[in-house]
């Protein structure tokens, strides 16, 4: 599977790659504007001036460098792009350089720790969060509502939640102060109390036990790509490790963010303002057609302080318009698969199959590409990028994030794969606008989306119909 093509960077990416100051740098973009590939350009810049500095100076310890990323799936892409840059030096013992999710690097600094998955964590709450829930504020709903909390104050701070605006999570459901009041008095000292009569702890620990971890070493350098979906105290973790002169980019787009985290700068003890915040608006990825087909997905949406809707009036290049396929889930696969035959077999584009789901949701698609002979890999949680010859690939869109690929398939669009409340605002409604415009996002060449008749998710109604060709399969 293909990485990255090399690009030369335009004006506006420029003085971004070049800026090797050190102290704090937040780098915000829509989708397609180039930002993880800026971030590695400007990873290799600021390598190079440290291990200059490092060798003027005499300097033994080697220049230590931290890239973290949301998932594994992404992890594994920048690594193979991060490591070849900085191959010469790893070789000569002057730079360790790390690449890993946020969790792996937080248990490597915890050691042997048991950490509860979500669907444990929710089962453990569920007696505590059911007397809380409503019509309105379901019993999901408050799972995440804890996991914001935990996630973006300290331990000692927990009151502040109380007070503070809940900004990043949308207007509905509401939660008023008799509701934060029930959580912080009757949720949360139970729900502490059952993890520590278990002897586990959640994601949420992990980063307050990252934070407090002791170790000699500090970063030089550091990288944090998606960073819109990293909480408050995983940010204070990282922070509690840099070296006193370092350099630490943050690369960010909140209007793709996932999950239900949010922060101001401020907080996590970052000055952000007009010296270190640069923002990039240019889409350099996106054909025009794909590019009038994503924007009703983000028009309305919230956008706050970190948040850069795609400028998608800069995407000049022709392309094919985007296929919106009706039809039994074999069909709509079946047609993609042939639309796209000459592609495969001459090997030189990438082709990426993405689900809501994953898992078992792709069994029908595995069967079918073992039928045709095609040969696949899949993403999903991989901790290292594949080097092999395939061109096709499986992945759930959240696990797409930071990637690209010359086309995209988006088959069984259902509303099974895409449950939200009933209002327009709901922020589960938004968390999956944001999700599918950012999926369509990650195609270079050419989109297909397909869905049956009277079980197709509801973010089909947004779409332009002029923006697209429909097709009966």
């Amino acid at each position: 599977m293909q990485i990255l093509r090399s690009v030369t960077p335009t004006r506006e990416q420029l003085p971004l790659i070049k800026d090797s100051r050190p102290g704090f740098q937040i780098i915000r973009g829509a989708a397609g504007t180039g930002k993880t590939t800026i971030a590695l350009q400007r990873l290799e810049v600021l390598t190079a001036a440290r291990l200059n500095r490092r060798q003027r100076h005499g300097h033994e310890a080697p220049v230590r460098v931290l890239v973290l990323t949301f998932n594994r799936t992404l992890a594994g892409y920048i690594a193979a792009l991060a490591q070849d840059q900085a191959k010469m030096h790893l070789n000569k013992n002057a730079l360790e350089l790390e690449v890993s999710t946020f969790a792996r690097w937080a248990k490597s600094l915890c050691g042997n720790v048991s950490i509860v998955d979500r669907d444990q964590t929710s089962t453990i709450l569920r007696p505590y969060l059911q007397p809380l829930s409503t019509k309105h504020a379901s019993y999901e709903f408050l799972v995440e509502e804890i996991e914001y909390i935990l996630g973006r104050f300290p331990p000692d701070k927990l009151s502040t939640y109380l007070t503070v605006i809940r900004e990043g999570r949308g207007v509905s459901p509401r939660v008023d102060r008799k509701l934060r009041e029930a959580i912080l008095k009757d949720v949360l000292p139970k729900y502490a109390s059952k993890k520590a009569e278990k002897g586990i702890i959640d994601w949420n620990d992990l980063a307050i036990f990252a934070a407090d971890a002791e170790r000699d070493l500090r970063y030089d350098i550091v990288v944090i790509d998606e960073a819109q979906d990293f909480s408050a105290n995983q940010v204070r973790a990282v922070l509690s490790h840099l070296h006193d002169l370092h350099t630490t980019t943050f690369v960010l787009d909140a209007t793709q963010r996932i999950y239900p985290r949010y922060f101001k700068w401020l907080e996590v003890g970052i000055k952000a303002g007009s010296e270190n915040i640069r923002t990039l608006k240019e889409n350099h990825r996106n054909t025009a057609a794909i590019a009038a087909f994503a924007t009703p997905l983000v028009d309305g949406l919230p956008v706050d302080d970190d948040g850069t809707l795609p400028d998608f009036s800069t995407c000049h290049r022709p392309g094919e318009k985007p296929l919106v396929l009706t039809g039994k889930f074999s069909n709509q696969l079946r047609y993609m698969l042939e639309r796209l035959t000459p592609s495969i077999n001459q090997g030189d584009e990438s082709v990426a199959i993405l689900h809501p789901r994953g898992g078992g949701w792709f069994n029908e698609t595995r069967k079918t590409l073992h039928n045709r002979r095609i040969s696949f890999c899949e993403l999903t949680r991989r901790s290292e990028w594949p080097t092999g010859p395939e061109v096709v690939v499986l992945c759930t869109i959240h696990s797409a994030k930071g990637l690209e690929f010359d086309h995209v398939l988006i088959p069984g669009l259902s509303r099974q794969v895409t449950p939200h409340g009933p209002e327009d605002q709901d922020i589960d409604r938004d968390k999956l606008r944001r999700m599918l415009a950012m999926a369509i996002g990650r195609a270079r060449e050419t989109v297909m989306i397909g869905y049956k008749a009277g079980e197709e998710s509801s973010l089909i109604r947004l779409l332009d119909p002029s923006t697209y060709e429909s097709i009966e399969v």
